[in-house]
């Protein structure tokens, strides 16, 4: 055997054996206390949405408790708290708790169903962040998007509130950091688990669960379990129309995944603030599913219904919203057809609860909202579709002004967002007969009516509105929208199998429909990791050597600076992977060290709405190395302790004199400078010279 495959199987068993203990400690710290809280209520559901129920509460109940005892200085309380929980669950339920699991996982087809989710969904985060032969590798955005959330686990493992770990002395603000909260609190109390692990493979298996779980439970609950199965099938697989455009333009076919923009929910994971954002809001749905049910319609479930959603926008503005407005919908329906208000008052409190904590962590939130109408069909067009032509006619038409030149417009736009919302779609459309059939042929339509408001809502807010930063980044309000069409999708297979007998027939069906439905699913692992497809980013083992020394060797509050992203440097090399510091503007000397760095990920604070630009500025001048008393004095200001940088980001040396600067540690990727300082200079004054320029 390789050397390589040696190490591949070296890091594999071990990554198995803690995942384990992984999910054992999630049962016990989650699923126990959630079982706790809900008591004998939910003894009457079936066991599937028990588990679903006990582990939404137990994380909601989980994070409360963190955010309670930080803000009271009491964090080491949050394990022993826990623990009594998990223990008074025993006393309440016993065996009861496990053998709930093993009735689930009796259930054969939900298991496969599972097993194939969790690689599909999983594989778009698994092999970022381990350790291959040439160091650590990054595919797709995780070697930006992926450390942002391991750089948050570790400023919440450190303190409450959270300081954002990219800006010395700056709160974190204008982010959802819910999902965070839940990831830092569980890295703070079990620090064994690498954070980088614990990012991209456990949460991912733990989150999968709970996402096809949530469907499978709202499906089994209005449709039956079959349509569960389905849902799950559209949830996990399901991808857009973009293949067919790939094959029309002569390119590989599996492949096209964001050709309409929206990117599918096999990628879902790489956005877990999302991911969570999903599960809770469906199941939410579910337990209103419930309570709708219920003859005797008993509060228990409105206040359940409240627990989970009263904070869901600082976990995904996003599902937060549309939680509140599908809810608001439902409840002036509720109302005006059996004179009832419960729904109405709980969406009303479910408003003014999120927006108040909305506003606490982003004070300026509505400013983030761009008012821009067909942006994103435009966009998608010229930039996806490379459909010049469209725009010329759009424009030429606005130059005539006629009223049938405004007829040809209207045209255009609305073959545009047709296209959109079919493209995106994909073979989820089927899901639209069981949709639109239940929401005019069924008496009992409330349920119908609030998913359908919630999908609408979805897509009419993206045609409208951008956001300020990342202008696309409201696409994922299109995933809403995908997710839930994708669960009537599972209705409608479901229905349709019934109703054929033949079984030729039904095989026909389900080839047929799964051979249009999973081309990009495949084709995302394809554009990853098939041939010819290279990791983007790499953070070599020198330069792990040297971050490492970091981390091992100063103090915690030390204070670390780095050169600006420069956006030209991955013109030095002509190969992926690339060096992660000439690839993008990441976090990634924030994530290994784990200290506070100026500059890192400048990008990410551009979009979270802070005012950095003079400091790149600046942060770029002191790398030119052209005014040493200037550096020197930015150094002071700056309260700097450490310098770390990348062999070729140095055009010239800093301080070859020494002067102000000491070499620590040096290899061939890496160079690392220590800051000589005068007493009350910087956050470690224990070097006592600083004269040569004072």
């Amino acid at each position: 055997m390789s050397h390589c495959g040696r190490q591949v199987i070296s890091t594999i068993f071990p990554q198995i054996l803690l995942l384990f203990i992984f999910l054992i400690l999630s049962v016990i710290c989650l699923y126990f206390p959630g079982s706790f809280f809900l008591g004998r209520k939910i003894e009457k559901l079936s066991t599937n949405f028990q588990i679903l129920l006990s582990f939404i509460v137990g994380v909601t109940v989980f994070v409360i408790l963190a955010v309670i005892f930080a803000l009271l200085n009491l964090r080491f309380l949050t394990l022993p708290v826990t623990i009594i929980f998990s223990i008074l669950s025993f006393r309440q339920s016993g065996k009861k708790l496990l053998s709930n699991f093993v009735h689930l996982f009796k259930d054969k087809i939900f298991v496969l169903i599972l097993l194939l989710g969790i690689i599909v969904l999983g594989f778009i985060n698994f092999p970022s962040g381990l350790n291959y032969p040439t160091g650590d590798l990054y595919w797709s955005s995780q070697g930006h998007d992926g450390l942002w959330h391991v750089t948050v686990m570790q400023s919440v493992r450190h303190q409450f509130p959270i300081q954002n770990p990219l800006l010395p002395n700056e709160l974190l603000k204008n982010y959802h950091f819910g999902s965070d909260i839940f990831f830092g609190e569980f890295y703070r109390i079990f620090s064994f688990f690498s954070p980088f692990d614990l990012y991209f493979r456990f949460f991912p298996v733990l989150l999968t669960f709970l996402l096809g779980l949530s469907v499978f439970a709202l499906a089994e609950i209005n449709w039956g379990k079959v349509s569960g199965y389905w849902a799950m099938v559209f949830t996990f697989f399901a991808g857009s129309f973009g293949y067919l455009y790939a094959i029309a333009r002569g390119n590989f076919f599996l492949s096209g995944e964001s050709t309409f923009w929206a990117s599918q929910g096999h990628t879902i994971l790489g956005n877990p603030p999302h991911t969570m954002g999903l599960i809770w809001l469906t199941t939410i749905y579910a337990v209103i599913s419930v309570y709708l049910k219920e003859k005797k319609r008993t509060t228990f479930w409105l206040k359940l219904i409240f627990l989970l959603g009263f904070g869901l926008a600082i976990v995904k503005v996003s599902s937060g919203l549309v939680l509140v407005g599908s809810v608001g919908v439902v409840g002036l329906y509720y109302y005006f057809r059996y004179k009832n208000s419960q729904l109405l008052k709980l969406s009303l409190l479910l408003g003014v609860s999120n927006l108040l904590l909305l506003k606490i962590i982003s004070p300026t939130a509505e400013s983030f909202l761009i008012f821009e109408p067909l942006w994103f069909t435009r966009t998608m067009m010229v930039v996806k579709l490379d459909n010049v032509d469209w725009e010329l006619r759009r424009q030429h038409y606005l130059s005539l002004g006629t009223f049938k030149a405004w007829l040809r417009i209207i045209q255009l736009e609305g073959s545009a967002i047709l296209l959109f919302i079919v493209g995106n779609s994909g073979m989820r459309l089927i899901g639209l007969f069981t949709a639109i059939k239940n929401l005019f042929k069924q008496k009992n339509k409330t349920l119908d009516l609030m998913l359908i408001s919630a999908g609408i809502g979805s897509v009419v807010f993206i045609l409208f509105f951008v956001q300020a930063g990342i202008t696309f980044n409201l696409i994922q309000f299109m995933q809403i929208y995908l997710h839930l069409l994708g669960i009537y999708a599972g209705v409608t297979m479901a229905k349709w199998l019934k109703a054929t007998k033949n079984k030729t027939l039904k095989t026909a069906i389900v080839i047929g429909v799964m051979a249009f439905t999973i081309p990009t699913a495949i084709g995302s692992l394809f554009d990853f990791y098939g041939p010819g497809h290279n990791p983007l980013a790499k953070v070599s083992n020198a330069e792990i050597e040297a971050l490492s020394w970091i981390k091992d060797n100063t103090p915690q509050d030390s204070l670390v600076l780095t050169r600006p992203f420069d956006g030209n440097a991955h013109y030095q090399y002509t190969q992926q992977p690339m060096p992660i510091y000439a690839w993008y503007s990441t976090p990634y000397v924030t994530a290994y060290t784990d200290r506070k760095v100026l500059f890192s990920a400048q990008e990410q604070l551009q979009i979270t709405g802070y005012d950095v630009k003079d400091k790149i500025v600046n942060g770029k001048q002191f790398f030119k190395a052209s005014d040493t008393e200037w550096n020197a004095n930015y150094l002071k200001d700056n309260n700097i302790d450490y310098i770390y940088a990348h062999q070729n980001e140095l055009d010239f040396p800093l301080d070859p004199d020494q002067k102000y600067l000491s070499v620590v540690f040096t290899n061939s990727d890496a160079i690392v400078y220590e800051v000589n300082k005068i007493m009350g200079f910087g956050n470690n004054p224990t070097c006592c010279y600083f004269s040569a320029l004072i």
